[in-house]
């Protein structure tokens, strides 16, 4: 028995974590006193890492990963306003980057489909000769941007099926790009009836009898057509595939409000990718002995989509467009300007002659990494612009045959790996992405000659990540006999 006069035992140190916790608190302080906002955002950016600190790291990358395709959709609008190419996206996708290099370095595991490795290797080798044409690209440092944006483009694609690959998580990243959806529709009509529209907007500030196009969150009309386009074979699908009245009524206005916005974007190419995706779906239903007679219901969303979209156009119909937008949609003007050397028109079919003969300039080998519009500018008869506003010329001029032969392999992979899914697919959700996605990817053929560049348009990386998912959830279904667990 002790005495006294013994010693007293040593009180127990604090846990680590505490201390830790305790020192940051105390540096919060001081930054605070002397630096006020550096100090509330530190704070914010400490109570978020405190908030998520006990979520398995699992779970907390997939929220992640939802945030970034969420916030990637917002694009320009969601940048710094002293830093306009630093997208809140971009942001995230470098955290969610980091996040799993130190997961992995923890310990931690990343479970890879073995179903992405094909097209992860067509991507990677894509990237690898953009960043070697840096070589011989006349300015580098265009280079290196161009490049960079790719990489962000493709973790973008391949964060989608590794991070949503099963039934629960697919169906909620479904929703969740559908909430986006509502978003962007909102703040179109905002543009639309109140003339209300974003700082980012090309047309802010403009009168309203010139400037009729909604443009959303991305900067400019030619830009949303081709979000719309891209997106609605996703809403088209769900009232073909899909059984419930609910569902069928989701995707019935998805369909309508994508077709009565991009009506107010004067987009020809989209206007004809439309058409396209109407005849994908068509054909792929017809020539299906299981699926004739999803194809009735399928006619009738084209009967539906023509009578509302072509009277439109031609100055008639139920939506009365502005004499400005019927004029953008008339080829017969594209024509005259080809024709005249004059116009849009023109300027298109120069920049398609000036890029093709870079190619043949370079023996094929193209000018390098983000070089094209470099050497457009430079040209003697410039045309005006120097951007291609064809992305399949984008990808010949600046990476020659060999980056377009990678990006080609690429888009047939996953367009195989689509319409193969049509057909064989037991389980509805394979069924619908795999539909969709082979809509959505037809249309994009003359759909991505809308923009000035897709580069670094996010729902084309997200669409190639939603056809991969296709490819990833139907491995899954046939190792489980043909339906998702």
């Amino acid at each position: 028995m002790a005495g006294e006069g013994s010693p007293t035992a040593a009180a127990p140190a604090p846990p680590p974590h505490l201390i830790a916790w305790g020192a940051a608190a105390a540096a919060l302080a001081v930054i605070t006193a002397f630096l006020p906002p550096a100090g509330v955002v530190l704070a914010l950016l400490v109570g978020l890492v405190a908030a998520l600190w006990h979520i398995p790291a699992p779970r907390l990358g997939v929220g992640v990963a939802g945030v970034t395709v969420a916030t990637a959709v917002g694009g320009p609008s969601l940048a710094l306003p002293q830093a306009p190419e630093v997208f809140l996206s971009r942001i995230v996708i470098v955290l969610l980057a980091f996040g799993v290099l130190a997961h992995m370095a923890a310990g931690g595991t990343l479970t890879w489909p073995r179903a992405l490795t094909l097209p992860a290797t067509l991507l990677g080798a894509w990237l690898a000769w953009a960043a070697a044409s840096i070589a011989w690209a006349e300015q580098p440092a265009a280079g290196v941007r161009w490049t960079l944006y790719l990489a962000l483009g493709i973790v973008l694609a391949l964060v989608i099926p590794v991070a949503f690959g099963t039934r629960a998580r697919a169906i909620g990243l479904l929703k969740l790009l559908g909430a986006v959806f509502a978003v962007v529709t909102l703040v179109s009509l905002m543009e639309l009836v109140l003339h209300v529209r974003l700082p980012t907007s090309r047309l802010a500030g403009k009168a309203t009898d010139t400037a009729f196009a909604a443009t959303s969150f991305f900067g400019n009309e030619n830009n949303l057509a081709t979000y719309l386009s891209l997106t609605l074979p996703y809403f088209l699908a769900l009232v073909i595939v899909f059984n419930d009245i609910r569902v069928r009524a989701a995707g019935a206005a998805g369909g309508l409000a994508c077709l009565m916005l991009l009506l107010y974007t004067g987009s020809k190419s989209n206007v004809l990718a439309t058409a396209l995706v109407l005849i994908t779906l068509l054909i792929n239903l017809a020539t299906d002995l299981r699926q004739r007679r999803k194809a009735l219901v399928t006619a009738g969303v084209a009967v539906a989509a023509v009578a509302l979209v072509v009277p439109a156009i031609l100055g008639a119909g139920l939506i009365k467009l502005p004499d400005r937008a019927v004029s953008k949609f008339s080829f017969s003007i594209l024509s005259d300007q080809v024709q005249s050397g004059q116009g849009s028109g023109a300027v298109r079919s120069n920049l398609l002659g000036d890029g093709l003969n870079l190619v043949k300039e370079t023996g094929g080998i193209g000018v390098g990494a983000g070089n094209a519009d470099v050497h457009i500018g430079s040209l003697a008869n410039f045309p005006g612009v120097s951007n291609l506003h064809n992305w399949w010329l984008e990808v010949v001029v600046n990476g020659g045959l060999v980056g377009l032969g990678l990006y080609v392999c690429f888009f047939l992979f996953l367009y195989a790996g689509q319409l193969r899914q049509t057909r064989v697919a037991e389980d509805p959700l394979v069924r619908y992405l795999g539909l969709a996605g082979v809509a959505s990817l037809t249309g994009f053929v003359v759909g991505c000659l809308g923009p000035s560049s897709v580069l670094a348009f996010a729902p084309m990386w997200i669409t190639f990540g939603l056809c991969l998912l296709t490819v990833v959830l139907a491995t899954k279904a046939r190792a489980n006999g043909g339906r998702l667990p």
